[in-house]
């Protein structure tokens, strides 16, 4: 993991960013996977939730190649998950946020008491649900200005197609906007790796 992590921060600088802001970028993140398995003898579906690391889906949206890894095992990222003191997004997360994949900060994924922010896009804008201890004025004033200034932004080119296939895809199949970023809201995350190594937890849903 030290060796990958090394190697992120050597493609992060190399594009212009900080040290600090490379670190904060590839350090203490995963991504989420969520495999739903039909499981006709429970009469109902499985769900494999995944937690796997997160430095080729940041390497592939910092390098200069066209698009970004959307998939892993074939599976579609869910999320991105990184843990910081300060969940406030920093300036350099922008190109992590337009990807359109939601992105999850929080203090500790193990803890119910902890500060967390969810950011994710509905109806082409930048949205977000904050947990935690209430936040100071200026952090308020901070973080909205953030939100505002990504949301303006816009998604980046390759989301943005992904953005209408799923959107075409989700009027087929008559789900609504709503209900996609409420399924985002509603992500809860109990656990994390460590190292190279993976987590995986099954849920049943009936």
């Amino acid at each position: 993991m030290r060796k990958l992590l090394g190697l992120s921060l050597g493609l992060l600088l190399a594009t212009g960013l900080s040290t600090t802001a490379a670190a904060d970028n590839v350090a203490h993140c995963e991504v989420l996977i969520i495999q739903v398995i039909a499981d006709a003898a429970l009469d109902g579906e499985a769900q494999v939730v995944t937690y796997g690391p997160a430095v080729s889906y940041i390497e592939s949206v910092y390098d200069n190649e066209d698009g970004h890894i959307t998939h892993i095992a074939d599976q579609p990222i869910r999320a991105l998950m990184c843990n910081r003191n300060d969940v406030i997004p920093a300036k350099s997360d922008y190109a992590l946020i337009a990807t359109g994949i939601p992105f999850i900060l929080s203090q500790d994924f193990d803890s119910a008491d902890t500060d967390s922010l969810t950011m994710f896009w509905r109806d082409g804008k930048l949205d977000y649900v904050y947990k935690g201890y209430p936040l100071s004025s200026e952090a308020q004033e901070i973080l909205d200005g953030r939100i505002a200034s990504f949301s303006k932004r816009g998604l980046n080119a390759a989301a943005l197609k992904a953005a209408k296939a799923v959107e075409k895809a989700n009027l087929q199949d008559k789900l609504t906007v709503e209900e996609r970023a409420s399924e985002v809201e509603n992500i809860v995350v109990i656990s994390s790796i460590e190292d190279d190594t993976t987590d995986t937890k099954t849920e049943i849903k009936k």
